[in-house]
């Protein structure tokens, strides 16, 4: 068994809530077309690579994106409530202008990009939410190839603070790209990120 715990993070694919830029959070929206397209294209990209298991959140969108990348492998698609994107509150199912109109002044407050929704998960507690995540399956797999299918915001929030980057400063880098793949390496404790949202697979 390798020394080395590679975790595989992978966007889910697109829904329509994404393509009108509505704000999910725990709202349970499936696939639309574009993303069974794009799941597709993701389990062709990977069905050469070893992956020893796979996890998902438990929302549909995500799920649904590992299932069928996960076919080649013959793998059943382990599901976990704590790789949930963000609980948005009471921005679920608003669009960027109506946030703003709603919520001018939670709007206005925004430092770096980061907003706080009414009700929902703050963003301390998300960071926190990731590492454990992250965690999680590192002391469950260790040495092994793990793929995570989860979301947007837990995965750049994850990110974000394994690259040192500092609290509080959100957007320094994008994870847009329905199925994006980002790959960190776990050796004696200490994670790197060694790929960063790589969509090769929908050049086409």
């Amino acid at each position: 068994m390798s020394e080395v715990t590679k975790i595989i993070l992978i966007r889910h694919g697109q829904t329509e809530w994404n393509l009108i830029g509505r704000w999910q959070g725990f709202a349970d929206i499936p696939l639309n077309e574009t993303g069974q397209a794009q799941a597709e294209a993701l389990q062709t990209r990977l069905a050469a690579w070893q992956i020893d298991a796979f996890v998902s959140s438990d929302l549909k969108r995500a799920n649904e994106t590992a299932v069928i990348a996960a076919k080649p492998h013959n793998l059943t698609v382990k599901t976990d409530p704590i790789w949930r994107e963000r609980d948005v509150g009471d921005f679920s199912g608003l669009n960027r202008q109506q946030v703003k109109e709603k919520f001018p002044e939670i709007w206005g407050k925004a430092i770096n990009g980061i907003l706080e929704p009414p009700n929902g998960e703050q963003y301390q507690d998300l960071q926190k939410r990731a590492l454990n995540a992250l965690r999680s399956v590192i002391d469950s797999n260790a040495g092994s190839i793990v793929a995570v299918v989860t979301h947007g915001q837990l995965i750049h929030v994850l990110l974000a603070q394994i690259m040192g980057i500092e609290q509080g400063k959100y957007g320094r880098f994008s994870m847009r790209g329905n199925t994006g793949i980002s790959i960190i390496e776990n050796l004696k404790d200490n994670p790197i990120v060694t790929r960063l949202n790589d969509t090769a697979h929908l050049d086409y």
